[in-house]
């Protein structure tokens, strides 16, 4: 038995529309359709970023850096 998944989009008038491969053999087959769910999204709070990207800054005094930026702007 030969399985094929395909994704297709239910029409606002309730049809679907299947464009089955021609590998399929002539006659009768079953059809299965299900809707397919988004998977749930975390919900995300801006106190999940702390610490993001704090590994670039690793080895760099970062006041000296601020200064560094501003001494430029001063130019």
């Amino acid at each position: 038995m030969q399985t094929i998944r395909l994704v297709t989009t239910v029409g606002s008038d309730g049809r679907v529309r299947i464009d089955a491969p021609s590998s399929l053999p002539p006659g009768p087959a079953e059809v299965i359709v299900r809707p397919i769910t988004e998977p749930a999204r975390p919900t995300l709070h801006w106190r999940d970023l702390r610490g993001l990207g704090k590994e670039i800054w690793r080895g760099i005094d970062a006041q000296a850096y601020v200064n560094e930026l501003r001494d430029k702007w001063e130019r």
